[in-house]
C-alpha cells in the first residue's frame, strides 16, 4: 500500500460510496470498514489503513472493492489515483479481427505478478492495459530506488 497525502482524497471517495451503499461508518458501532475488508476477504486493516493513513490497497485489493460495491473498476482505480484519465484514453484502433497481443508480446518479462494480472484482466484496449502495467512498474522501482538510499545513509550514519 502506498501512503501518501494527496490519497486522503480516496479515503473520502471510498467513504461516500460505502455510504451511499448503507455501510455504517460513523458512530461507536460503526462496521462499515470491518464488514467490507470481511466481504472482500481482506484483513480489516487493509481496509482501516485507507482511511486512516490514506493508504492505496493494491490493483487487486482495488478491482475487489470495485467488485464488491458494484463501482466499475475503471472508476475505482481513476479515484485511488493509479490511472489517469490520459493512460485510460488511449484512442481506440479501428476494430480488427485480430485479438490483443499477448502480454509476453508487449511487456518486457511478461506479467510479473497477480496484480499485473488482475490489470491484463480488466476490460480496456491493451495499449492502456499495458501504459497502468508500465506505471506501476516505474513507481515501484522508484519507491525501491529511495529506499536503497535511505538504508544506505543509515549504514554511513551508524
Amino acid at each position: 500500500m502506498d501512503a501518501t497525502p494527496g490519497h486522503q482524497d480516496f479515503a473520502h471517495w471510498l467513504r461516500e460510496q460505502m455510504v451511499a451503499r448503507g455501510y455504517r461508518m460513523d458512530g461507536l458501532r460503526a462496521g462499515g470498514p470491518s464488514l467490507l475488508a470481511r466481504q472482500i476477504g481482506v484483513h480489516r486493516a487493509t481496509i482501516s489503513r485507507i482511511f486512516a493513513a490514506g493508504a492505496i490497497p493494491k490493483p487487486e485489493t482495488l478491482r475487489l472493492i470495485a467488485d464488491q460495491l458494484g463501482i466499475p473498476r475503471r472508476e475505482v482505480f481513476l479515484a485511488a489515483g493509479v490511472v489517469t484519465e490520459c493512460e485510460l484514453d488511449v484512442p481506440e484502433e479501428p476494430p480488427t479481427d485480430a485479438p490483443d497481443p499477448s502480454p509476453d508480446q508487449v511487456l518486457p518479462g511478461g506479467l510479473r505478478d497477480a496484480n499485473e494480472a488482475t490489470i491484463w484482466a480488466m476490460n480496456l484496449p491493451w495499449q492502456a492495459r499495458k501504459a497502468v502495467i508500465e506505471t506501476l512498474r516505474r513507481e515501484a522501482r522508484r519507491m525501491l530506488s529511495r529506499e536503497d538510499t535511505t538504508a544506505s545513509r543509515s549504514r554511513r550514519s551508524a
